[in-house]
């Protein structure tokens, strides 16, 4: 999971909630039309630079639709008042409809404003506080509200196909064993958007454990300064 930074309603839901202001009883989620849904997932993706807010793959295109479907993290069965309240709506793969044994589909009605149950929002914000991922591409949480989230009754974070997919793109970044200054470089320009405002999968992952793998490199390099001055 990465931090997301809520932008500006999408012009069409905001449209449509005027369009539907004289019966405020009809402000609900299940009540959008397809085109007002479509320019919905549409804004989400583009605001999450073509990632899925809870696993970070990419969300694909194909037969004219989005690989993806709106979620709500605070869920519309127990808050209607925030069924189409933009700071609470994601974009998560898979498809609508479609089976997924991670992510937001695992989830499912899970309420994390539920006094027994803990969750960390993509878009809480510090993420770095919450995660730390691994070079074998597993996710460790930090955090009692981080551990429940990738627990595997909620989000699953650590299924297999994650997991695996995380270390490809991770072993892959450091199997040349780049300096320390490169590998920096690397991490900086994965939180970069490419020329299509995308942002390559995983990134944040990636990233952490070069940070990390950097770290590592300048402190031995200190130490082995400091042996030969002595």
């Amino acid at each position: 999971m990465r931090t997301l930074s809520k932008g500006a309603e999408c012009p069409a839901l905001k449209l449509w909630k005027r369009n539907n202001r004289a019966s405020p009883q009809n402000i609900h989620y299940d009540n959008l039309d397809s085109a007002t849904r479509e320019a919905i997932i549409q804004r989400l993706i583009e605001e999450q630079a073509g990632l899925c807010a809870y696993t970070m793959k990419s969300i694909s295109h194909s037969n004219g639709k989005w690989q993806a479907h709106i979620e709500h993290i605070l869920p519309r069965t127990a808050h209607a008042d925030k069924s189409v309240t933009w700071s609470n709506l994601v974009a998560c793969i898979p498809k609508p409809g479609a089976h997924c044994p991670f992510g937001a589909v695992q989830k499912g009605a899970y309420d994390p404003n539920d006094a027994d149950k803990l969750f960390v929002k993509p878009t809480q914000g510090g993420m770095s506080r919450h995660f730390r991922f691994r070079e074998n591409g597993e996710i460790e949480g930090l955090t009692p509200e981080a551990r429940d989230t990738i627990d595997e009754n909620v989000l699953h974070l650590n299924h297999s196909e994650l997991v695996n997919d995380r270390k490809a793109k991770i072993q892959a970044a450091i199997h040349r064993r780049p300096s320390a200054a490169e590998a920096l470089r690397r991490a900086e320009d994965l939180r970069k958007k490419d020329r299509n405002g995308h942002l390559e999968p995983y990134c944040e992952a990636v990233a952490q454990v070069l940070e990390a793998y950097a770290n590592r490199i300048a402190a031995k390099g200190a130490r082995l300064a400091g042996a030969a001055r002595r």
